[in-house]
């Protein structure tokens, strides 16, 4: 997590901020919200993404593994009580609490084993909770430009994939491509992957 701390500070780029906004937007359609759930943002890093739910939002917590990532979350929310962060590590570590939603951007691809995590955020939901994916469509390892120094483990996700993790996780998916990129002179797909 080291390229993540030392990036930080610098992270809320103004590309990067209306990506997420326009990601978030997109994903609170496909998921029709309409009142106020309590919602875990998984790698939220300075909260771009899970910070737009705001309308939806009873609480929010988000989730990193990065300190100086959420160093920069809590200083945007530390007027907010319905707020709040936890530096875990939830590949091997666990949370107790339970959420109607949890929501998660471009996180999945720097997991070692993204179905376990999966499998551990599906014990983190609510009765009729919801988990709601975006991330990088299977891609040919070219959208990072350092992927070992940036922690990438994964060259995206095949909807093959996800739809081999919801079968274990006995869940249903909801899958779409929902923003494309482009860069490199190439473009890479995102997908919204909502499993429940």
């Amino acid at each position: 997590m080291n390229h993540f701390n030392q990036v930080a500070n610098d992270w809320d780029t103004p590309e990067k901020t209306q990506m997420m906004k326009e990601l978030a937007k997109k994903t609170q359609k496909r998921l029709k919200l309409s009142q106020k759930i309590d919602i875990m943002d998984f790698g939220t890093g300075t909260g771009l993404f899970g910070l737009e739910f705001h309308p939806y939002l009873h609480t929010l917590t988000g989730i990193d593994t990065s300190q100086e990532m959420l160093n920069v979350f809590n200083k945007k929310t530390e007027a907010f009580s319905h707020i709040q962060s936890h530096q875990i590590n939830l590949e091997d570590q666990s949370l107790a609490s339970k959420f109607d939603l949890i929501i998660s951007s471009m996180a999945f691809h720097h997991l070692q084993d993204p179905k376990k995590v999966l499998m551990k955020l599906k014990e983190n939901l609510k009765q009729n909770g919801r988990i709601a994916i975006v991330d990088l469509d299977q891609e040919d390892g070219s959208f990072h430009p350092d992927n070992k120094a940036m922690g990438v483990k994964h060259f995206g996700f095949s909807k093959q994939e996800l739809q081999y993790w919801a079968k274990q996780a006995k869940l249903n998916l909801d899958y779409q491509i929902i923003n494309t990129l482009h860069k490199n002179e190439t473009e890479y797909h995102q997908f919204l992957a909502i499993f429940y």
